[in-house]
């Protein structure tokens, strides 16, 4: 994204597309020295490089120290992309009468855009010097003072400008960029609609205001100055670049792609566009296209740090855990006070069981951005049980101006608020700050219940029990793979941890695999899971399941069994059935009422739309139990077994040992004490599964029975036990 806008030089000519090539010599005789530079001066202004150089040539022939034709030489070697010619010829002129202002403001601007800031503030302030009233010269100098920094200085020359010309576009540009750095978007956006009205062809306004937009989170509004200023031209690639990260965060991922792509196609080596589709294809679940889209970043930039902290998360997610580890190393090698790091790398050690190194990766990021804290604060929050002392609850009482927060600032805030209240058993008013978390987070994505129910009742008609039976018993017939499956919150995570502690089974946590495969098989009509399925014939299903225990075997091949702990495979039973039959399927229930208050009150890290709506989650989970249903009538006896939640913590080691006699294993006293298994655990329920199990989430619902009208409504027939 872009940071600011830099301002053109005193004369804001075109730079042509062709270098200086002296051209024919126009006729100067009977001219007198004046006349000659008039005349280079009006052929320069109408683009006729090579005519008004041959003119000043002539006229430095005759005189090599006429200062004000080696100024204009010096802009028109400027013009054609020569710059340190220009700043040579100008700093001729200057050194020749150093009291023309004009000719002190030119050399400092070519300075600046060279990147030489203190040389151009020097020339700068002695154009000022030689003429307070011209706008150019104390915009440019505003400018520079931008670039060094030094805002309270930049202001003073923009509003020196702005006091001789109120609609100087530079300047109230720059002036919206330095209110900007001054934490007052409102009055930045203000300046950038001045200068976008001043001049309707000057764009970086445009992108400045987009960019503003965002980062308060108001990506809606955001589109349109962004799409106008691409419009206008679209060579554009940093408005391309933004309009993808609104559309991005919008959850438009096909007009996201569109704008990184486009911003790409106009500059190939553009960096932050390559690491804004990587981020796509996260939110994609495509974190292989994600990984290749952010070592090309490192292609561009090895030493961009942020592009290996995102190399770090995306290993994360693929429970790569060293290299994750590697990756998120570099990048505070390369910036140590890289925040997004620090925050990964406490989140991978959560994950993992190490609370106390989480904390401390959480304490450096929060002692590096002391501003943007809310999202750490959360992470702490869920770090442990918080009581009333708690540091991080007591600065989340005592924040200031809540109701100015916005986007995923105030999300955080309203469920890291809810944590701390239900943690000290203040329950309803906990609720009341989930709801709000709710409300807001539900807002920024694009989630249709009626879809998914559309999507199961598809997924039944093509798994009936005479399709079924046509194909069963051709898959691959490892037993290798333990699915434990249900609803997101119902005790899997529990479940898979207590199989993954014996020393035979590999947890190898919630795996995208299966979701994968499904999706791979073409159909000639295009049509996605679970219609791409009608076609498939026995030598196909071997061939799936093939290619999914590749897949599995890859994290552990020396394993017996290995786990894939993914909820959302329920929907994918059948096909699991058909590919390896002889795969365990551990499906998980637990109480509606608890399951769907859970999920309510998480804020997840991606998917889980439906959770963030009360009415919306009973709808959900009254498809996944009329799925559930389904599987039982079509697929044999015996091929699904069935945990209850409840049963499991209330007699753990009965339960525990049917468990794992249904895996086909022996049992081992360390699936009884499953919190000790060191193992990294990518859910919403980290910090429980290091805990001894415990009973006090049983009946969770009855704390907030009086706001389960619409929750309630949304299960509609589904059975309360």
């Amino acid at each position: 994204m872009t940071k600011k806008t830099a301002s053109e030089t005193g004369v804001p000519y075109k730079l042509p597309d062709t270098p200086i090539v002296p051209g024919g010599i126009p006729q100067t005789q009977g001219m007198n020295l004046q006349q000659a530079m008039q005349q280079a001066s009006e052929l320069q202004a109408q683009g006729q490089l090579q005519q008004s150089e041959a003119i000043l040539r002539q006229i430095l022939n005759l005189q090599p120290n006429f200062a004000p034709a080696l100024h204009l030489l010096g802009v028109i070697a400027h013009q054609c992309g020569q710059y340190d010619l220009a700043i040579e010829l100008v700093g001729k002129a200057v050194a020749i009468n150093d009291r023309v202002p004009l000719f002190q403001a030119n050399l400092g601007e070519m300075y600046r855009m060279q990147g030489r800031i203190d040389e151009a503030i020097i020339h700068g302030e002695r154009a000022v010097a030689l003429d307070p009233s011209m706008t150019g010269a104390l915009s440019n100098l505003g400018i520079a003072y931008y670039d060094k920094e030094e805002y309270e200085k930049a202001q003073s020359c923009h509003e020196r400008a702005l006091a001789l010309d109120a609609h100087l576009p530079h300047s109230l540009n720059n002036m919206g960029s330095i209110m900007r750095e001054f934490k007052q978007p409102d009055k930045a956006l203000e300046y950038y609609h001045r200068a976008s009205a001043a001049d309707a062809n000057y764009l970086e306004p445009l992108n400045n205001m987009g960019l503003v937009l965002i980062e308060e989170e108001r990506h809606a509004e955001a589109i349109a100055p962004l799409t106008s200023a691409v419009k206008q031209d679209p060579g554009y690639s940093d408005a391309w670049c933004n309009l993808g990260c609104a559309y991005t965060v919008l959850e438009n991922y096909d007009k996201g792609l569109q704008a990184y792509q486009k911003a790409i196609e106009v500059r190939p080596d553009y960096l932050e566009a390559h690491l804004g589709l990587s981020r796509i294809f996260m939110d994609l679940d495509n974190p292989q296209q994600a990984e290749a889209l952010v070592k090309k970043a490192l292609e561009i930039d090895p030493e961009k740090a942020e592009a290996y902290n995102m190399l770090g998360g995306i290993y994360n997610e693929l429970a790569m855990l060293d290299r994750a580890e590697e990756c998120y190393q570099k990048a505070l090698e390369l910036d140590p006070e890289q925040v997004g790091a620090w925050l990964g790398r406490g989140h991978m050690h959560m994950e993992s069981g190490d609370f106390d190194i989480a904390e401390a990766c959480f304490n450096k990021a929060m002692e590096l951005d002391e501003e943007d804290t809310l999202a750490i604060r959360f992470a702490f929050t869920q770090l442990r049980k918080v009581d009333q002392d708690n540091e991080h609850f007591r600065v989340l009482r005592e924040l200031d101006q809540v109701d100015k927060l916005r986007g995923n600032e105030a999300i955080n805030y309203y469920y890291a608020m809810g944590k701390c209240l239900d943690d000290t058993g203040e329950h309803e008013q906990a609720f009341e700050y989930y709801m709000k978390g709710a409300r807001l987070k539900r807002d920024t994505i694009g989630y249709d219940p009626n879809a998914n129910t559309q999507l199961l009742e598809t997924i039944k008609a093509i798994f009936n029990t005479g399709w079924v039976k046509q194909l069963e018993g051709h898959g691959n017939p490892s037993e290798v793979p333990i699915f434990v499956l249900g609803m997101p919150r119902s005790g899997t995570t529990l479940t898979e941890q207590i199989i993954a502690s014996h020393p035979q089974v590999y947890g190898a946590g919630e795996l995208r695999d299966l979701k994968d495969i499904a999706a791979s098989l073409q159909s000639p009509s295009g049509n996605v899971y679970p219609a791409n399925l009608r076609g498939l014939n026995p030598q196909g299903l071997h061939l799936l399941g093939d290619a999914y225990l590749k897949r599995m075997l890859e994290r552990a091949p020396e394993s017996p069994r290995i786990t894939d702990k993914m909820p959302g495979n329920f929907q994918l039973v059948g096909l699991i059935h058909l590919i390896l039959p002889n795969a365990r399927i551990v499906h998980v229930q637990r109480h509606p009422l608890d399951t769907c208050i859970s999920g309510f009150t998480r804020l997840f890290r991606n998917n889980q739309n439906q959770s963030y709506d009360l009415k919306e989650q009973g709808m959900f989970y009254r498809d996944y139990y009329h799925l559930m249903q389904h599987w039982r009538e079509v697929l044999p006896a015996g091929s699904i077994y069935e945990v209850q939640y409840e049963e499991l913590v209330r007699d753990n080691e009965n339960q525990a040992r049917k468990l794992i006699d249904y895996c086909g294993l022996s049992w081992d006293d360390a699936c009884l004490e499953s919190h000790k298994t060191k193992r990294t655990v990518k859910t919403a329920s980290i910090t429980q599964v290091r805990q001894p199990i415990y009973t006090s989430s049983l009946e969770r619902w009855r704390r907030y029975e009086r706001f389960l009208g619409p929750l309630l409504e949304g299960l509609g027939d589904v059975p309360l036990k």
